[in-house]
């Protein structure tokens, strides 16, 4: 019986150390999958724009769009600061309308009680930059890299400040911003943007969610060099607790990895 007692002993403590280390993940799988619905987000009356909590900090932008007749979504973050807003893209509007972008404004005034000071653009589409004219309407330091700068020209958009290619990390007040040029991927110029205060990472239309099946528009981008790109975002980043890609749902770093799958399969 002694030596029974003692097998059964050894098993229960090993089973308990095995579980004080898996509960921390699951522990963050749980609170990441519940930040999703909680606290309730905050919507204009037309519900164009939606604004969600990820922390104190931090909060997801959200505006909506139709592609090939199927609306979809879009996010970007709103930065809370000691010295104001950084917003991490605009509202999914067009050249020629920036309402949704220009409301964002309105509401990120109404409802976190702080101004944009500053705006990064991850890459010339009009889900990214659409809102662009909004921002330097209202003064705004809008910063791109250069290759982003020169595309939105092209595009018909006002030039960003390209000057993230020389001065990716940004301190501003008590906040550090890094942004990040991996390679080509959904398009030529997608960015990524490091939060390292809170390991977050704003993976832009670089990045699918877990839910995606396809890889979506492909009119721009490099799926022969994509998946490359993605590995040196994880390599840059071992410690990301929390990925939001630029559409769909946010979560862990598992989003890179299925990225890296929908690469492959598309390659098939």
């Amino acid at each position: 019986m002694k030596t029974s007692k003692g097998w059964i002993g050894k098993v229960v403590v090993s089973l308990l150390l095995t579980l004080s280390v898996a509960m921390p993940s699951f522990h963050y799988q749980t609170m990441a999958q519940s930040n999703q619905s909680s606290p309730t987000p905050i919507t204009n009356p037309e519900k164009t724009i939606v604004l969600t909590k990820l922390n104190d900090k931090v909060w997801a932008h959200t505006s909506y769009n139709e592609w090939n007749g199927t609306t979809y979504d879009h996010k970007g973050l709103i930065i809370l600061t000691s010295k104001g807003v950084v917003l991490i893209d605009t509202a999914w509007d067009t050249v020629d309308n920036y309402q949704k972008t220009e409301e964002l404004l309105k509401m990120i005034k109404k409802h976190l009680k702080k101004k944009v000071v500053l705006a990064l653009v991850t890459h010339a589409h009009d889900d990214s930059i659409g809102g662009i004219q909004a921002l330097l309407n209202q003064g705004i330091d809008v910063r791109s890299t250069h290759l982003t700068a020169k595309l939105a020209k092209e595009y018909g958009y006002p030039s960003p400040n390209p000057t993230l290619d020389v001065n990716p990390v940004m301190k501003v007040g008590d906040t550090v911003v890094e942004s990040f040029y991996p390679g080509e991927g959904h398009s030529q110029d997608n960015i990524t943007v490091w939060l390292p205060q809170y390991k977050l990472l704003f993976g832009g239309c670089l990045i699918k969610s877990l839910d995606a099946k396809d890889l979506g528009n492909l009119s721009d981008a490099n799926v022969e060099q994509w998946d490359d790109s993605v590995k040196k975002v994880i390599d840059r980043y071992p410690h990301v607790k929390t990925v939001v890609p630029g559409h769909g749902d946010w979560g862990n770093k598992s989003l890179l990895y299925h990225t890296i799958a929908l690469i492959k399969q598309h390659k098939k």
